[in-house]
């Protein structure tokens, strides 16, 4: 019975933990997309404008970079549990 009760929780935090990694890839792609979208294109150039604008795309590339670095460290550890 105890096997059965660890088997669902490590299947549980499995489901958990690719649900995470998803939702991260998809954080990052849309921030991405976002951040081009407002280099690339005027989108909201008459609210956003200038150096308010550049600031605002170099926090979203940042804010990418970020996501993708938290995403490689939750990779890396559950990698590094699954070993032991």
């Amino acid at each position: 019975m105890a096997f059965l009760f660890k088997h669902h929780k490590q299947k549980m935090k499995l489901g958990l933990n690719t649900l995470s990694v998803w939702l991260g890839i998809v954080m990052i792609i849309l921030v991405l997309v976002a951040a081009v979208a407002f280099s690339a294109t005027d989108v909201m150039s008459d609210k956003l404008f200038g150096n308010k604008r550049t600031g605002f795309i170099v926090m979203l590339f940042a804010y990418a970079v970020y996501r993708a670095f938290r995403l490689y460290q939750n990779l890396k550890q559950s990698s590094q549990r699954e070993e032991e």
